[in-house]
């Protein structure tokens, strides 16, 4: 570790303190010149006198800078005069020869000063050179990571348009066909009919995938338009239900939403793929015949809607990291799924300042809580939406 006396001594402190400190720090090391010297001068010639105080010149220079040590040369070839060169203790000058050592002494003292300075000033011009260099070497590396961003970006939006086009039509045209073939197969026997039903379930497992990439590219993207409205949240809740009725078909749902509970803003087709999503989820890590909850709730400035299940829960330790991209509650699980469900969902919900989280009950089972930012919907909105409660 430095000690204080080379810290205060350091080039970046002393020239940066007040110009007066510097005038006085520069006189102080003349006085100390002449201490060192004075006892010198009984074993050295002048001559060595005077590349003392032409050290001490140096050193302030390098020190302090360019007027302090102007100041410096003239009080050193005076303090060299005053007390060594006869007659001691007296400006007096009584011979040439120290006439012409003093004016080469103050002549050396400049020269010195003015060469230090513009050492000084080289040096400080490389640094902001260096500088300056590093910051365009920055902008030519932000530059690039720009560009390189930009191509992964067309990239991207060529992969989304071969899904879109290449991928999907004919996946579309297969769900289509298995879900035909199983409506109108009661004549065939029973092993072709498990065929078919698991023909269209795998279709429409493949089809469910593709649209979770493609909503996730384009999320990561910023591709996806939203369209937010005030509505209430039961709609979306039994519109996601219907599309999942086959998925769901094996488990009991329970909807818990408070009559008084207030109109949201969000995407409703955004929202479905959370519910979606959600369920799911739920209906794949729970036992055949057991119950999925859906429950709302308010807070203090916050709606809180959770989907439960009665199945193992979620790994402990990894509540959080089930919401990353392509993670997996098991990895070596036999369940489908390529861990983009919960992913898209933390996606969504941040896009309408909204928050999810994962918890496991003490009883058993987990639950899946997301939280939407209550806000302050239209009067005239909630003002129907209770005359058509009331209607009814």
């Amino acid at each position: 570790m430095d000690s204080p006396l080379l810290s205060w001594l350091s080039l970046d402190n002393l020239i940066s303190r007040p110009r007066w400190q510097r005038y006085l720090l520069a006189l102080l090391t003349v006085g100390l010149t002449i201490v060192i010297a004075t006892p010198l001068s009984k074993h050295l010639d002048l001559t060595n006198i005077v590349m003392l105080f032409l050290l001490a010149v140096v050193f302030v220079s390098v020190k302090l800078g360019r007027r302090p040590a102007i100041v410096a040369a003239f009080f050193s070839v005076l303090a060299f005069n005053f007390f060594f060169v006869p007659p001691h203790w007296s400006l007096e000058i009584t011979h040439v020869q120290y006439l012409i050592t003093l004016i080469v002494m103050l002549i050396v003292a400049l020269t010195i000063t003015h060469f230090m300075s513009g050492f000084r000033e080289e040096a400080a011009n490389a640094a902001i050179r260096e500088k300056q260099a590093l910051e365009l070497y920055r902008l030519e590396k932000l530059a690039q990571e720009n560009q390189i961003q930009m191509a992964a970006e067309r990239l991207r939006s060529s992969i989304l348009s071969a899904l879109s086009h290449d991928i999907r039509t004919p996946l579309t045209s297969l769900s289509g066909l298995a879900e035909s073939l199983s409506l109108t197969s009661s004549h065939l026997d029973n092993d072709t009919q498990s065929t078919l039903t698991a023909l269209r379930d795998q279709a429409s497992h493949l089809n469910n995938m593709v649209n979770n990439l493609l909503e996730m590219a384009r999320l990561q993207a910023g591709g996806l338009q939203f369209r937010k409205e005030w509505q209430p949240i039961d709609e979306v809740i039994g519109t996601s239900i219907k599309l999942l009725q086959t998925a769901l078909n094996q488990h009991r749902i329970s909807v818990q939403i408070p009559d008084d509970f207030p109109l949201l803003e969000f995407d409703a087709l955004l929202m479905e793929r959370v519910f979606c999503n959600l369920l799911e989820n739920a209906a794949k890590y729970s036992p055949p015949h057991s119950e999925l909850r859906i429950c709302a709730q308010l807070l203090a400035d916050q709606a809180e809607i959770s989907i439960c299940n009665a199945g193992e829960g979620f790994p402990e330790g990894k509540l959080d990291q089930v919401f990353e991209l392509f993670e997996r509650g098991k990895h070596e699980s036999t369940i489908p799924g390529v861990g983009l469900g919960l992913s898209i969902c933390r996606a969504i919900l941040e896009a309408h300042q909204g928050s999810i989280k994962a918890i496991n009950l003490p009883t058993g089972g987990s639950c899946t809580c997301f939280y939407l930012p209550l806000g302050n919907p239209p009067s005239i909105l909630t003002d129907e939406l209770s005359a058509g409660v009331m209607e009814i």
